[in-house]
């Protein structure tokens, strides 16, 4: 299958998002739509999940955990009173913040006090400049304590996240699919 021209793919985006606007649904996530305020759809627009099962994932304060891709792994940890995880990324508290920023953005949105609450500094403080240049380079709109991404902005995380969706993810979830209990993976 042949990708969708950049510029092609930009003009559905836009035009998508203005259709669903237009009937009175809201943007809940770059390709998500609804009729309710603030729905999540997904664990990763939430602060912290855990998960149960095989392949799930937990995130934490500190730690981001997938559980091991085999069933019979899986099973035979739970058996034995052992936790099934196959990962653990350990964060730095800047690492956990770029986690929180990048998933938070995923909904469109990143409200200021949400990231205060959850870190106990100010937004401004740590990515003063980024934002900034994301509003000087039309990515984003403030207002009210809320940065909200423009139809330019979701078109260009999308774009982002899409590569470090394939580049990231698909690699770790490919190692884990093959080994149970990988001991370490390297990007």
């Amino acid at each position: 299958v042949v990708a969708m021209p950049k510029k092609e793919k930009r003009k559905l985006l836009d035009a998508i998002t203005q259709y669903c606007l237009s009937k009175g649904y809201l943007r809940d996530s770059i390709w998500t739509f609804s009729s309710k305020p603030n729905a999540k759809y997904s664990s990763m627009t939430r602060d912290n999940f855990l998960g149960f099962g095989c392949s799930a994932t937990s995130l934490f304060k500190e730690q981001f955990k997938i559980n091991t891709f085999d069933v019979e792994s899986y099973c035979d940890r739970i058996a034995s009173n052992n936790l099934a995880t196959s990962l653990t990324i350990r964060f730095t508290k800047r690492q956990r913040m770029i986690y929180w920023l990048f998933w938070t953005a995923y909904s469109t949105k990143v409200i200021t006090k949400d990231f205060e609450k959850f870190f106990g500094v100010p937004l401004k403080k740590m990515y003063g400049f980024e934002l900034w240049l994301s509003k000087r380079l039309g990515f984003v709109k403030e207002y009210d304590g809320i940065y909200e991404m423009t139809l330019k902005g979701a078109f260009y995380y999308h774009y982002y996240e899409n590569f470090y969706t394939l580049s990231y993810i698909d690699k770790m979830w490919g190692i884990m699919r093959k080994e149970s209990f990988p001991k370490e993976i390297k990007f």
